[in-house]
């Protein structure tokens, strides 16, 4: 079916989603003019306030980019969440808050495991402070490194 999508008729295949919102802008212009002569398009969505569902981005037929908005006036509009859909199938586009947290995460988790790889291999005394800890196949291959460097 996706193969049918145009701009003209993506945000009535969005409507069927479970992203799509039943009290939006789009929906009441549907309800009210679904049973007579007047079309949707003649109605100005802009001059109505609340939340609205628009197409922002396209490539059809495969590729659709949906936001919806909170409109205050005719002028001031405020994003609420992007979705798209892709060859068919509609999803919700992850927020630039949650992109963020999670490679944030995820780099933090990466320092402490080296933290932890670190601390596992420092050693304190008292009377020479510090030192690092290692093992004689690391002090072999250090040398063996040591002398390649010395050699060449």
């Amino acid at each position: 079916q996706f193969n049918g999508l145009r701009p003209e008729n993506v945000l009535e295949y969005f409507s069927q989603s479970p992203f799509w919102d039943s009290s939006s802008n789009n929906a009441v212009l549907k309800m009210q003019t679904q049973f007579n002569d007047l079309q949707q398009a003649s109605y100005d969505l802009k001059s109505m306030v609340g939340v609205e569902f628009s197409v922002t981005h396209q490539e059809p037929p495969s590729l659709f980019v949906i936001t919806k908005f909170r409109r205050a006036s005719p002028t001031k509009v405020t994003p609420i969440a992007v979705y798209y859909i892709l060859d068919g199938n509609a999803y919700e586009a992850p927020s630039v808050h949650s992109i963020v947290s999670t490679r944030v995460l995820s780099s933090i988790k990466q320092v402490e495991k080296a933290f932890a790889l670190a601390r596992a291999h420092a050693e304190f005394h008292p009377a020479t402070g510090y030192s690092w800890a290692e093992s004689n196949e690391q002090k072999n291959a250090r040398k063996a490194a040591l002398k390649d460097i010395q050699l060449s």
